[in-house]
């Protein structure tokens, strides 16, 4: 049987692959498998909290922190990200109100105008 600390290291590696995952999905764009992929990271972070109180364990502290570090950047990326297309996805919808607002002053076009005067003959 493995010890704590060599399971938290083979689980550390893990989740620093999950980071590093995240961090390629974010930035092409993939915030779907960026979310599979923190449901797959989740149980691996449940059990490193759970080896965290085992005596030894707390040497990885430094390296986890490094890791929990670049997750927290990627996360605050993610959520500039989200603000953004909110306040994009807030101005179309103006935009679509104002145009809605105008739709019963549009002028008729010439094509549709033209339409129904040979449709009358």
């Amino acid at each position: 049987m493995k010890s704590a600390v060599e399971t938290a290291r083979r689980l550390l590696a893990a989740f620093e692959h999950f980071v590093e995952q995240e961090g390629i999905l974010l930035r092409a764009g993939h915030y779907a498998q960026m979310a599979q992929v923190q449901r797959r990271a989740a149980p691996v972070i449940a059990r490193l909290t759970e080896l965290g109180r085992e005596p030894g364990v707390s040497i990885l502290g430094p390296l986890v922190a490094a890791v929990l570090a670049r997750r927290r950047e990627n996360l605050s990326t993610l959520m500039q990200r989200r603000a953004a297309l909110d306040a994009a996805r807030a101005e179309l919808a103006a935009r679509r109100q104002r145009l809605q607002a105008l739709a019963p002053y549009r002028r008729p076009s010439a094509f549709s105008r033209s339409r129904r005067l040979n449709a009358a003959v």
